[in-house]
């Protein structure tokens, strides 16, 4: 019943012409975030999913593909692995460490990479992003204690039920590069492994090749600029072009937005970030997407992209932070260019309630 009320509405607002629309946005946002809460308990329809895709709070969300299941790791401590077949329909299924605290993730006082002792710092475990590598699930994981004490590590797991093992650490912050952050693995169609990380406080974003194995930088190996400093930084490559999908405004705010950058080249030529998904208005309820996961193609050839978004109203508030649920956006090339679309395949710079599901 709910499955069909759900076509119904999507047909219905399909109709709409732009200008109702505009009139009609703060009762039409209403509507659906109120839709929303109404079908969570419910699957997603197989044909369309309605934004956000999580019930619960997952920023900087990054996938991993493993047996027909992708699996999510998001900010935050403990971290969380959710996992899903149809990146609509999230469930919970283990956490990566299984200490108590950040300081003691293992429980056993042997780990402590940001050799902070038994002091009080507290450290912040951020936008963990998973690669398969060479049969092995390596996780590149930002620690963050202070503007002047941050870095990225390596962890690495034998599957996705095993047990995850500190490796190496591939930057510490520096008064030059105080905060790296926000690591992400690239794997270019030559066979060479890369870390795409940025400076958000600093000089802006770069790439690094990596050893084979995907934990240390590869021997002789720099960082090459990339752009200026923008968070979550992502690489894909399409059609030839090399595209780097980044944030940028404070990810509490509705004026977080995702920017794309492109070059033919992988280090150098690239263009000044621009702005792809912005919110449509401060009073959007749906707003502030950003901090991009990995584009997914599924078994129809249609292009897919998770990020986190406000929804206000969907998930308490925790003091003045927003929770930053995930999103579903499709992509679509549209002359020979990668672009968001919305329901009916047109182009849009804003993030939509509904999505059409992948096929897997």
């Amino acid at each position: 019943m709910k499955r069909n009320l759900l076509a119904a509405i999507i047909t219905c607002l399909a109709s709409l012409s732009a200008y109702t629309q505009s009139l009609e946005h703060a009762v039409n946002e209403g509507v659906l975030l109120q839709l929303r809460k109404d079908i969570s308990h419910i699957k997603s329809d197989s044909t369309y999913a309605m934004n956000p895709v999580t019930n619960f709070d997952c920023p900087d969300p990054s996938i991993v593909k493993i047996d027909g299941w992708f699996y999510c790791f998001k900010t935050g401590y403990p971290i969380k692995i959710y996992r899903s077949q149809n990146l609509c329909n999230w469930t919970y299924y283990r956490d990566m460490f299984p200490g108590p605290t950040p300081h003691d993730p293992y429980g056993d006082g042997k780990l402590d990479p940001m050799h902070t002792g038994a002091g009080s710092q507290n450290i912040n475990y951020w936008a963990p992003s998973p690669a398969l590598i060479n049969g092995k699930l390596v996780v590149y994981l930002t620690l963050f204690v202070s503007m002047e004490n941050d870095r990225q590590v390596v962890c690495v797991a034998d599957d996705i039920d095993s047990p995850f093992h500190y490796v190496n650490t591939l930057n510490v912050g520096t008064p030059e590069h105080p905060t790296p952050q926000d690591g992400q693995y690239f794997l270019n169609d030559d066979g060479r492994h890369y870390l795409v990380y940025g400076d958000v406080n600093s000089k802006g974003n770069y790439i690094r090749e990596l050893d084979k194995d995907g934990t240390h930088y590869a021997k002789g190996s720099e960082p090459h600029y990339i752009t200026t400093a923008y968070e979550g930084g992502y690489i894909y490559k399409y059609k030839g072009l090399y595209y780097f999908y980044c944030s940028k405004n404070h990810f509490n705010n509705h004026e977080y937005t995702l920017c794309l950058s492109t070059s033919e080249n992988l280090f150098s030529g690239w263009s000044e970030p621009q702005p792809v998904l912005t919110s449509e208005s401060p009073d959007a309820i749906l707003n502030g997407a950003g901090h991009n996961g990995e584009i997914i193609t599924d078994k129809d050839g249609r292009m897919f992209m998770i990020m986190h978004a406000h929804c206000e109203g969907l998930i308490p508030r925790r003091g003045d932070y927003r929770p930053r649920p995930m999103i579903l956006m499709e992509l679509k090339d549209i002359n020979g260019r990668l672009t968001f679309v919305d329901l009916k395949g047109n182009p849009t710079t804003h993030p939509t309630w509904f999505v059409r599901t992948p096929q897997f």
